[in-house]
């Protein structure tokens, strides 16, 4: 095993990086330990700074920084050389500081500005080589012709050096002014390059004039070379657009956490197209905290609470969250985690390099008597494959040693039963302050599946279309589940590696970048999670320990075991720790549980209210809003009740309720759940209580009592609406959409009540621009066994379908169908309606009347008509929808209600509000000349009499 040597010298920018910033005591604590650790050992430590030299030695007496064996300064244009025991006033040359205050000097003396002037020395050689680029030419004509162009204004003199030209523009021209100096030096053939920024601090727009190709990098390249040293065991640290092409050139670069992010995103793409995985750190700490965060990381030796070699760099908490699987946690260091209480043994393999006369790498993990498994290994950077060995004698039935993936792998490049890979953990977050709704009723969330929402069926092809989401009016993505399935595609209920994104829809920074490019357009971004059974091929689970329940099971798969014996402590960690991996890692917003119902637990504390409190106590620790989500089938009022009040803590639940009863009232003969929805009266029982079912994770469920159905309607800002999701159209024997299976004008009516509900309402993809492509179960399965068992067990589970007439969820035709298209080949006037409709949901909402506290229901269940009346004093809406089954022999086509009837049926006694929405008008195009009320069709009325 080859260990990486630690760095060999500091190399670091001042403002914003070394010098700490103000009121962080963390950042005052790294200096103390910095400075402590250069006081005990010889490690060179060089200034690689934009500022003057008197400004450097302000800063080394006002902010106690330790004293550099080198300063690099004037954006490298500038190299000064320290010379110990150097008699005053030897040192720099033609110092004027201004800075006179006095600090402790290093050896117990005090050191002022003048004092340390002494002890520096301009370095010939450098300068030199800076001539050599220049030659004869006329320096400061150069520099009164750039000062004469417009908008620039030359700096002071004592800013001003030889090779060093400096201005000032206005902040808003610095992109216009920094082109109008290089078109300058084009024309004018001259060796120079250009520099712009603006000063964080002051907000000045900064130009600087330098030899061709000089900057930070150029000269810290310089001394380098002149010193001996390789790039890589160079520690550069810095924040600031002048640090970059230093934090490029291959040094061990760290961008501390308050670093603009465009820069870190810079950062990050320049080290990646270079194929560097191991010399940039993201710091997670803001200027000195993050330098030596960064130290840290790249194995400067122990002393001062600094690792050695082969230690972790970071702390890791080992209750909340537990890593598990393959975490770098430093420079080519990898520390893995493994619970597998049925062995004594357990080891690393690593993947054989390509050179076939390589030994297998073996690396055998120390075990605790929990039955985890762990070690920390050196040279295994990002980028390593590697398997996890059955013990250390283990032989399979072919006589080779038993080896597996890594059930916690974060990445599976070659599927379920491939080498697991170590994959880093840092992104360079671009907009997570980006403003993103935090109030349930400002939600309308939009269903996806990856691998159907784009013709490529990837994370990053995902990105393209999130701008159609935007201007529809959604503001939250709620993802099917993404984890690695196996086969090609899959809906993502069969996962088996629970922390690895799916390789076909891309890698796990392919999913950043797609979650960070929803938050910069102020979406959120939920992911749907399925803890309630484990997926059938590529399961290696249960090789490790008792991870599946001998109590419980589920129609899917085996059920976790949450409940029995040693071992069920370890598993209801892992669901947990696995949820807040997703968080925090990826920055999802919040998850959608997938059927909690079906989370088997017979423990005191069931799983789902630990699962609630500990996602609670980890939001509130990091400060995130986090949502939570459950899918309960039915309604259980305790998924959103308080922790306090002996609830879940939920944000929402999942009300099937309301599309079933729905569907019951248009498509009577057809049944897309186990459950019986009356017509009509369902639908009312909806609307007036909030729902029809009810019961909780325990197993009481089942229909409400008649006698309860006019007592008080739940609080439906926590339940989530839809009129059809995956499993409505799923279900399907031909995977059809509402508005296949019963018409366009249908679906616009039903959108209607679902949109201006005081619910959450859900659209599932394609819905708003009725795409007429399917969307069946799908999956690909490699075993044979598993793919007669799946088509099987659909027909067992819905036995009230006819499947003769479907395509099978292992054709891969299931798949092919799925992608939605785009907008043009659907419905336009659909697009439209959903548009409208949203639009003034969010005006209503804004202003605060669409709310379940200003609501009134009516229902007519002999005339399918249903009514959302919302009134606030002299202001009130109208939603009023009628809905009749599309079958032809139930459908009353020449039933309209009148004007009169309606008012009638409103209870309006004076005037008859004006529409301002109608969905036959829409979806037709034919515009009524009297106001009537026809099946399959609503209306949204609006008066507000205080401005009449």
């Amino acid at each position: 095993m080859k260990i990486t040597p630690g760095p060999r010298a500091l190399a670091t920018d001042l403002d914003g990086t070394f010098i700490p910033l103000g009121n962080d005591p963390e950042a005052d604590q790294a200096l103390v330990q910095i400075r402590g650790q250069l006081a005990d050992e010889k490690f060179p430590l060089l200034f690689v700074t934009g500022r003057h030299l008197d400004f450097v030695f302000e800063a080394i007496v006002a902010d106690g920084l330790p004293q550099p064996d080198w300063i690099l300064c004037d954006v490298g244009t500038s190299l000064y050389e320290r010379i110990p025991g150097a008699a005053p006033n030897q040192g720099a040359e033609s110092y004027q500081g201004v800075c006179q205050t006095p600090s402790q000097g290093e050896s117990g003396g005090v050191t002022t500005a003048q004092t340390l002037a002494s002890e520096y020395r301009l370095s010939d050689s450098f300068a030199k080589c800076l001539d050599e680029i220049v030659g004869e030419l006329d320096i400061e004509r150069v520099r009164n012709e750039v000062g004469a162009l417009p908008g620039f204004r030359m700096q002071e003199s004592f800013k001003q050096k030889r090779h060093k030209l400096s201005y000032y523009v206005a902040a808003e021209s610095v992109e216009e002014c920094h082109h109008a100096v290089e078109s300058y030096l084009l024309s004018n053939s001259l060796p120079y390059s250009v520099i712009s920024s603006v000063d964080p601090f002051n907000g000045d727009g900064l130009v600087d004039v330098l030899p061709q190709d000089v900057s930070k990098a150029f000269a810290l390249d310089w001394w380098c070379r002149d010193q001996g040293y390789r790039n890589d065991e160079v520690v550069f640290c810095g924040d600031s657009g002048n640090d970059y092409a230093a934090l490029v050139a291959g040094y061990r670069a760290v961008v501390v956490a308050n670093a603009d992010r465009r820069l870190a995103a810079r950062v990050f793409q320049a080290h990646a197209q270079r194929g560097w995985t191991d010399r940039l750190l993201l710091a997670s700490k803001s200027s000195t905290a993050g330098v030596l965060e960064g130290l840290r990381w790249f194995g400067w030796r122990a002393g001062c609470g600094l690792p050695a070699r082969g230690e972790s760099s970071i702390t890791v908490d080992q209750t909340i969250p537990r890593p598990w699987g393959a975490v770098p946690v430093g420079h080519r260091r990898t520390q893995f985690s493994v619970f597998a209480p049925a062995h004594q043994t357990l080891s690393l393999e690593f993947r054989r390099p390509e050179a076939a006369s390589a030994a297998t790498r073996l690396i055998e993990l120390e075990r605790s008597q929990d039955g985890f498994f762990s070690a920390s290994v050196d040279d295994c950077p990002v980028g390593t494959d590697y398997r996890l060995r059955l013990g250390s004698k283990a032989i399979d039935a072919d006589g080779e040693a038993s080896a597996i993936p890594d059930p916690a792998s974060r990445y599976q490049p070659e599927g379920v039963h491939g080498f697991s890979r170590v994959v880093s953990r840092q992104f360079p977050w671009q907009h997570d302050d980006h403003t993103r709704p935090t109030r349930r009723e400002d939600l309308v969330i939009y269903e996806l599946h990856i691998g159907a929402f784009t013709s490529e069926g990837t994370f990053l092809s995902a990105i393209e279309r999130l701008d159609e989401l935007v201007d529809l009016g959604i503001t939250a993505i709620e993802l099917m589940p993404i984890a690695q399935c196996p086969g090609r595609w899959n809906w993502g209920y069969d996962a088996t590696h629970w922390f690895a994104p799916m390789n076909a829809m891309g890698t796990p920074d392919d999913l950043r970048h797609f979650v960070d490019a929803a938050h910069a357009r102020g979406l959120n971004v939920f992911l749907d999670v399925v803890y309630n059974h484990f997926g059938p091929e590529g399961n290696y689970w249960s090789t490790l320990g008792e991870y599946f329940s001998s109590r419980h099971n589920t129609p899917w798969g085996a059920s976790p075991n949450f409940d029995d014996g040693s071992a069920a402590k370890a598993i209801r960690r892992l669901v947990i720790d696995n949820a807040i991996y997703w968080l925090d890692e990826f920055h999802f917003d919040g998850l959608r549980v997938d059927a909690i119902h079906c989370m088997r637990d017979h423990s005191d504390e069931h799983i789902t209210r630990q699962f609630g409190r500990e996602v609670r106590e980890w939001s509130e620790r990091v400060g995130r809003r986090i949502w939570l989500i459950a899918e309960t089938n039915v309604y259980d009022g305790s998924m959103t009740a308080p922790l306090s009040e002996h609830g879940c803590g939920f944000d929402a639940q999942w009300g099937d309720d309301f599309a079933h009863a729905l569907l019951a009232c248009v498509r009577s003969r057809d049944r897309l759940t186990v459950r019986t929805y009356e017509p009509h009266q369902d639908l009312a029982r909806a609307l007036h209580r909030g729902f029809v079912f009810r019961g909780d994770v325990r197993g009481d469920r089942g229909r409400e009592e008649i006698g309860n159905a006019t007592a008080l309607r739940v609080d439906t800002s926590s339940v989530v609406y839809c009129i059809q999701n995956h499993d409505f159209i799923g279900n399907h024997p031909l995977g059809q959409r509402f508005h296949q299976i019963t018409a366009s004008e249908t679906q616009a009516a039903a959108a209607t009540l679902l949109v201006l509900s005081p619910a959450i309402p859900m659209l599932f993809m394609g819905e708003e621009f009725a795409c007429e492509n399917p969307f069946a179960f799908f999956v690909d399965f490699g075993d044979e066994s598993l793919r007669k068992a799946v088509v099987e067990g659909r027909r067992r589970e819905y036995p009230q379908h006819d499947w003769s007439g479907g395509v099978l969820p292992t054709d891969a035709v299931a798949f092919e169908s799925a992608r939605i298209g785009e907008v043009s080949a659907g419905s336009i006037a659909m697009h439209s309606w959903y548009r409208d409709l949203i639009a003034v949901r969010h005006r209503f909402v804004r202003s605060g009347l669409l709310a379940g506290e200003h609501l009134v229901v009516r229902t007519d269940v002999d005339r399918g008509c249903y009514a959302l009346q919302f009134r606030r004093g002299d202001e009130q809406l109208f939603v009023v929808c009628r809905l009749a089954d599309s079958t032809p022999e139930l459908r009353p086509n020449d039933d309209a209600m009148s004007q009169a009837e309606l008012a009638e049926f409103l209870q309006l006694s004076e005037g008859f509000p004006p529409p301002i929405l109608d969905s036959q008008a829409a979806i037709s195009g034919n515009s009524a000349e009297s106001i009537c009320l026809h099946p399959n069709q609503a209306i949204v009325l609006y008066e507000n009499l205080s401005l009449a």
